[in-house]
């Protein structure tokens, strides 16, 4: 059997893991492979960017179904099928049917459109896939799937960001603030809620300081406007505060930042969080760099 293309690679995955076995993505790879009977020319075949084309298709497939809440990841890197994996499945669904029906699930279940507390709202995608015939051109389409690819990374991220301890992500918000070059920081003695988890000096003498707070919250644990007058009442004085958590922030928090008169307050949730993690460079690698040529008209012109 030849490599399925990406819509249908996300009927296989599913069905592979129907056998309810907790797999890798390498292990979830492996078994694709055996399960397709691939021939080692189709196991060599790869992307343009180096990669084995059915093991993109695979991990892609991985991804998009945890965004689905239909595989549960139960360790770090190591997923499992769960009850609303296995309905779906049963419908037999499949193809374009069962691709337009995940990003559906996906759509709905965004943690950033539960409403007015969050900080940063992401409309629902209305092309499921890039098309030659769509309205769109080719640059919107590109445009299109590097913000898919970045969704996708940014949850993983947060994935990553939740196996790790608070204290991990209190120095990852001060290496952030550092990326983005308000200057050099350091992660303070760790204390609870209200406290200030870094310092930022944003000069030589330390004039203009930036406290960070960083809370590892679970996406519908939303940060409350207490929690913020904690945090003010922390900065004791202080100009500028930073608080940035993994999940996002009540309508009241949102309202007492914006209109507090005594202190700039950023508030970051977790898609902006990941947003920079990703533009910043921290916490990601570049796989691949795709050039995009266009007619040179000066060189025409003279000629």
């Amino acid at each position: 059997m030849s490599i399925p293309s990406q819509t249908d690679m996300f009927g296989v995955v599913l069905g592979l893991m129907q056998d309810g076995k907790e797999r890798s993505r390498k292990a979830v790879n492996t078994d694709v492979a055996e399960m397709l009977s691939l021939t080692d020319e189709e196991r060599d075949e790869q992307t343009s960017s180096g990669k084995r084309v059915y093991e993109s298709r695979a991990g892609w497939s991985v991804s998009y179904l945890n965004r689905a809440q239909l595989l549960d990841r139960v360790s770090r890197g190591v997923y499992r099928v769960n009850d609303a994996g296995r309905e779906l499945h049963a419908k037999g669904l499949g193809g374009s049917e069962l691709f337009q029906t995940l990003r559906q699930i996906i759509d709905e279940k965004n943690p950033w459109n539960l409403g007015a507390g969050s900080a940063a709202k992401t409309p629902a995608k209305k092309d499921a896939e890039p098309d030659v015939s769509s309205e769109k051109s080719p640059q919107e389409q590109i445009g299109d799937l590097v913000e898919e690819m970045n969704d996708v990374l940014g949850q993983e991220l947060l994935d990553l960001i939740m196996d790790h301890d608070p204290a991990f992500f209190e120095k990852l918000v001060v290496n952030l603030v550092e990326a983005m070059g308000y200057g050099k920081g350091k992660v303070t003695s760790y204390s609870g809620d209200g406290g200030i988890d870094g310092l930022v000096t944003t000069d030589e003498l330390g004039f203009r300081p930036i406290y960070t707070q960083a809370k590892r919250y679970a996406a519908d644990h939303k940060v409350s406007r207490p929690q913020l007058q904690s945090f003010v009442g922390a900065l004791n004085g202080a100009r500028n505060g930073v608080f940035i958590t993994t999940s996002s922030f009540t309508a009241e928090a949102l309202d007492y930042a914006r209109s507090y008169p005594n202190a700039t307050l950023a508030l970051i949730d977790g898609k902006r969080l990941t947003d920079l993690m990703i533009k910043y460079g921290l916490g990601v690698a570049t796989e691949s760099v795709v050039e995009i040529k266009r007619v040179d008209s000066d060189y025409f012109e003279e000629a």
